[in-house]
């Protein structure tokens, strides 16, 4: 009898081992065919679906905001560029900005640059003002009115002197060309 117990528990147990290939073949090989699938999908078609449908949706933003001076690229939008002379308004230095390259600074830090730049350039105090009212109220009409916290973006202010004030800026204008 005990015997026998014994073949039948041998018998159950090699009834129930499955043969290695039909192992991968019933198992692994579709997840692997899963795995493969899902790499395809959302590691390269999706992103590349993104990239085409911001390229055409949002060309401005997707391409970096790049802002030109007379048709030439001079930096971008969303990150900080470094102005070293006195006739430009300047961002926030490195222990002031937790990113260092943050584009905007607060309205206030920009007035307080005003008499500065306006000492340098001889450009009066309030259109110098004005520029900066004029780059918030923009700030503003781009980030839907409601949402938008007021600052000044560095570049796009000190462009505007750029073009509005050659003459003050022509050696900065002969570098461009060169």
């Amino acid at each position: 009898m005990e015997m026998r117990m014994k073949q039948n528990i041998k018998d159950v147990l090699q009834s129930n081992i499955i043969p290695l290939q039909e192992l991968f073949d019933q198992n692994i090989k579709p997840c692997l065919k899963v795995v493969g699938l899902m790499i395809l999908v959302v590691g390269i078609a999706y992103p590349l679906i993104l990239v085409s449908l911001g390229e055409f949706a949002l060309p401005y933003q997707s391409n970096g905001s790049l802002l030109t001076l007379y048709g030439k690229v001079v930096g971008s939008k969303l990150i900080a560029q470094e102005f070293k002379s006195p006739k430009f308004f300047h961002s926030r230095s490195t222990s002031d900005s937790a990113s260092t390259v943050d584009p905007h600074i607060p309205p206030e830090n920009a007035f307080a640059q005003v008499s500065n730049v306006s000492k340098v350039t001889g450009i009066p105090h309030n259109v110098l003002e004005t520029l900066i009212d004029l780059n918030i109220e923009r700030n503003k009409v781009s980030n839907a009115l409601v949402f938008a916290p007021q600052y000044v973006n560095v570049l796009e202010v000190n462009l505007d002197l750029v073009r509005q004030y050659p003459e003050h800026y022509h050696e900065i204008l002969i570098n461009m060309e060169k």
